[in-house]
Order: structure tokens, then C-alpha cells, then sequence
């Protein structure tokens, strides 16, 4: 196992770095210059719904065409474009790269695309990664990572069904809620991906927020010293993590007492356990590794600025005070209490 690194992880705990989920390598051609532009008032939002493969997508322009359906992932560094979507529109082909997801490699031809529009902020001359379309025939036209809100303020609200790319010039505090927690995020080595701390049955590890996930993860050595026993009978075969590449990675699934992170306390959270080749290819496959996905993101308002590094996590905007909810959000009374030095995290894709 590589030496622990030094930096710190957030304002909570200290972490360590890791490998990136997708590291997509070659998306942008040598001589590109990918430039933005924005084009309305920083009140903007468009909606952001839930598709039918179950992830939330939302309304994009390709080449200034649309909107199509992309799907919303902070857990990926890069856009990207299925192939079906890049045939069908005659969209051109870039070169041959590799992308190194978290079930394993794929080999492709990257897509040359002019540019991607969402809520009104363009990022132009691309060369995105082309992902093999999804084995249970479900159509989305491509995903919107990490590279396109990288230099926006992203403000999600899954009670809204709203997301907003902001100015960073608008005031962060403001535009994520008076309830919402802040928390200094960590990075993903050679990544964009943030990374936050989390407490499982005491036990502390590091998380990536997935919005790109379904369900949540978490991998078997996190979850041994969690005392989660995914062998027991409270525990069932679940569908396999497929990633970016839809190679099949079996899970087990079943409930865990506690899960919190800034900003939300949750119970009785039912999670699939599962180890990805991502941990051994990075050499993190004995480290506390877990995967905040959309399953945990209900009624959240969740605002992120790559740039600074920074995480708001509080209650949406259009949950009433008094409606009941599964999970408490905000839980300043009680800070993070570190009780294992040993932590890494991956991310992963559903």
C-alpha cells in the first residue's frame, strides 16, 4: 500500500488522496482550447428530473441542438456522450484513449463536440469520452461531469428538481440556504471529484457525493470495521455495479445503523457492498472507502464549488419545515469525531 499522504481531506477529519473514479484520459485534443461563455442572469435554474434509468438528468444543448437528456454526475470528472447518442447525431470521432472506470478499462474513440449548453453556460470545443451503451437498453444521450461545473457555482436541489449553475461571483453562503453546512472537501489525485468525510456506525472513512450513483456503496473493508456483516441474513445478492464501462461487479445489499456526513445524519440506510478493481489498480483496496449516492440525497439542497473546494449540504428549498423525513439535515450539535486513522476513498459508478 502506498504511504499515507499529508494533506487533509476537509475541516472535519484528515483524509487521503486516491485515484479518480473515471480517469478519463485523452478528452481533450492537444491544440483544443475549450473556452465558456454565459448567456443569462444568475437566478437561472432549469429542472432536473429523475429519468428512466432512475438518475437524475437534465436539459442540455449539444452543438446548440436540443435540450437532451444528460445525466447529472459529480462522481465523474468528465462529460461524456453514449454511443448510440454520437452515432445518431453524426456527431464526428476524435482518437483512440482509454477510459479506466471503476469496474475496469474500455478502449474507445473519443467525440469531437462544438459545444454543451446547460442553464446557459457553454463550454466549447470538447473532445468527450464515447461510453458504451447501457446493457439494459436504456437510452440517455451522455453525462454531465465534473470538467463542465467546474468554474460555476452548482447549486442542486433534489426537493426542487432544480440544479443552477451560478457566477461564482454569487454570494455561495446565500444561494446554499441558511441550514445548509459547509464543509471543506478533499480531491480525488489527478481528479476533479470532491471528497467528504463520513461516519458509519462510528467509524470514520471518506465518501465521494455521486450524484451519477443510484444506490450507495461502500466497500467490505469499510464495511468490517463498520461490524457490517454483508454474509448475514439481512444481507441479499443486489444487482452488480456495472460502471461507466457496464462491466458487471457482483454486490451484496442490505441495511447499516448510521451513515453521516456534513449536513445529514441518516438510519437504517440500505447500502450494496461491493469491491471494485478501482481500489487495487490505486492500491486502496484496505481503506475506508464509501459512495454517496442519490438514494441519500433526497430533500437536499446541495451546493458545490470545485473551484474553492467547498460543499453546502441543508434541506431544500421546497420541503416544509414540518414534513417528516427519513434523515436529519444540519446535526451541528454534534461534530465529527475521528475513530480510525486509516481512510482512503475511490468513487464508483452505478
Amino acid at each position: 500500500m502506498p504511504p499515507f499522504p499529508t494533506s487533509s481531506n476537509s475541516s472535519f477529519f484528515p483524509s487521503r488522496q486516491t485515484a479518480r473514479k473515471l480517469d478519463l484520459r485523452g478528452i481533450v485534443l492537444a491544440g483544443l482550447v475549450t473556452t465558456f461563455a454565459w448567456t443569462h442572469d444568475a437566478a437561472a435554474n432549469v429542472a432536473m428530473n429523475t429519468g428512466v434509468t432512475g438518475h437524475l438528468v437534465v436539459p442540455v444543448f449539444v452543438n446548440g441542438k436540443g435540450p437532451y437528456q444528460f445525466m447529472l454526475d459529480t462522481g465523474a470528472d468528465t462529460s461524456a456522450v453514449y454511443a448510440w447518442f454520437a452515432s445518431e447525431q453524426h456527431l464526428p470521432s476524435g482518437k483512440p484513449a482509454t477510459i479506466s472506470g471503476a469496474t475496469g478499462d474500455v478502449e474507445e474513440t473519443t467525440t469531437r463536440v462544438e459545444s454543451l449548453t446547460l442553464d446557459g453556460w457553454t463550454v466549447q470545443n470538447l473532445d468527450v469520452d464515447t461510453i458504451p451503451d447501457r446493457t439494459d437498453g436504456m437510452k440517455t444521450a451522455g453525462i454531465v461531469g465534473a470538467d463542465m461545473l467546474m468554474d460555476r457555482l452548482t447549486v442542486m436541489d433534489t426537493g426542487c428538481e432544480t440544479v443552477a449553475l451560478l457566477p461564482r461571483s454569487v454570494d455561495a453562503a446565500t444561494a446554499a440556504g441558511r441550514s445548509a453546512i459547509l464543509t471543506g472537501a478533499g480531491s480525488i489525485e489527478k481528479g476533479k471529484q470532491l471528497t467528504l468525510p463520513v461516519i458509519v456506525n462510528g467509524v470514520a472513512g471518506v465518501a465521494t457525493l455521486d450524484s451519477g450513483a443510484r444506490s450507495t456503496m461502500i466497500n467490505n473493508t469499510f464495511a468490517k470495521a463498520a461490524q457490517i456483516d454483508p454474509a448475514s441474513t439481512s444481507f441479499r445478492d443486489g444487482p452488480p455495479a456495472r460502471g461507466a464501462v457496464q462491466t458487471p461487479i457482483p454486490s451484496r445489499v442490505g441495511p447499516i445503523s448510521s451513515v453521516r456526513f456534513p449536513g445529514s445524519t441518516q438510519r437504517n440506510v440500505v447500502v450494496r457492498v461491493v469491491d471494485l478493481p478501482v481500489f487495487d489498480d490505486a492500491g486502496y483496496s484496505n481503506g475506508h472507502a464509501f459512495n454517496i449516492g442519490l438514494d441519500m440525497l433526497h430533500n437536499m439542497r446541495i451546493t458545490i464549488d470545485y473551484s474553492a473546494r467547498k460543499v453546502w449540504i441543508g434541506p431544500s428549498s421546497c420541503v416544509a419545515k414540518n414534513a417528516p423525513s427519513q434523515h436529519t439535515l444540519g446535526d451541528r450539535q454534534q461534530p465529527f469525531t475521528v475513530t480510525s486513522g486509516r481512510f482512503r476513498t475511490s468513487s464508483f459508478k452505478d
